[in-house]
């Protein structure tokens, strides 16, 4: 008889029932990728498997599932994973904090556990560094969101292909009630997104929510299966490195931003991004937020069972 303990944790919050949920399996070594998929599968939410790592200087592995695929990154599974190891004593983070290299299948990822007054580990990671790609003609994304032109656009500042860990849209938008009216769960953004070789479309606006947050965010993935995400780490890292390289910010050699998510879907959530410039024009992002422990359990099946049936 297998015993599969899991913990399901809420990414960006502070408490539970807040946040972006995930799947947190803390030893998984032992687990077939068939079995990863039925589990993720059988709790109905992305997944994150820990395991040793393989790469040469990493403290540890982490896989990402979805019920259809694996990804090779997931920003709110690494906030909820290490939230969870946290939480179980793998970690112990003090205020100094404690540093650690997580391999994905993006490459290797510095991470840094730091514990605050309020008994929240803080999690920061340093996300892949952004590709900037293509940009998209304004009509394109405007049919597929099924909205006037003259909605989208900040100044000059247009839709383009930009990539931290997970190749996206940024799509600025200058007003706050058009940004919250928009739908993306229409046919137009798959076909979009499945033309453009891209996972979304992120949406960002400078007129928020919250009056300490400094751009109001939306990720629509069809692909992923679901039309719109809670809170996503690849988003919000690629929207940051777009303002800052767009000048949509005061220009500094690093640049600390609150970006706000969620509220369309009744679970509003913030991160904390800072993005550092070099001076040949190299960005690097760090993303930074907690997570709240919701769940423990484990799995118990019969391995040879299973078998048989698949």
């Amino acid at each position: 008889m297998a015993i599969i303990p899991f913990h399901i944790v809420d990414a960006f919050a502070k408490r539970p029932f807040t946040g972006n949920p995930a799947a947190i399996i803390p030893n998984a070594s032992n687990l077939s990728e068939a079995e990863m998929f039925q589990i993720t599968e059988e709790l109905s939410m992305e997944a994150g498997f820990v395991l040793p790592p393989v790469t040469p200087g990493a403290d540890l592995r982490l896989r990402f599932f979805t019920r259809s695929r694996e990804a090779k990154l997931s920003g709110h599974v690494v906030i909820a994973a290490f939230a969870s190891m946290c939480d179980r004593g793998f970690y112990r983070p003090t205020p100094a904090g404690v540093s650690l290299r997580l391999e994905t299948g993006a490459g290797l990822l510095p991470v840094h556990l730091a514990s605050g007054a309020n008994g929240c580990t803080g999690i920061t990671v340093g996300m892949p560094r952004p590709r900037f790609g293509e940009p998209v003609p304004v009509g394109e994304v405007a049919a597929a969101l099924g909205v006037p032109e003259t909605v989208l656009g900040l100044a000059d500042h247009l839709p383009q292909r930009v990539s931290c860990g997970f190749d996206q849209i940024i799509v600025p938008v200058a007003d706050g009630m058009a940004i919250r009216g928009i739908a993306g769960d229409g046919a137009g953004v798959l076909e979009l997104t499945d033309r453009r070789g891209v996972g979304g479309l992120t949406l960002i606006c400078p007129e928020t929510y919250g009056h300490d947050t400094d751009f109001h965010c939306r990720f629509f993935h069809p692909q992923m299966g679901e039309a719109e995400d809670i809170a996503s780490g690849t988003s919000l890292a690629a929207a940051a490195a777009y303002v800052v390289a767009r000048g949509l910010v005061s220009a500094s050699d690093r640049v600390e931003l609150k970006m706000e998510q969620g509220h369309s879907l009744g679970r509003p959530t913030t991160a904390r991004l800072a993005v550092t410039s070099s001076p040949v024009g190299q960005y690097d992002v760090e993303l930074t937020a907690t997570g709240a422990v919701v769940m423990r359990g484990s799995f118990h099946f019969n391995r040879a069972a299973l078998a048989a049936v698949f």
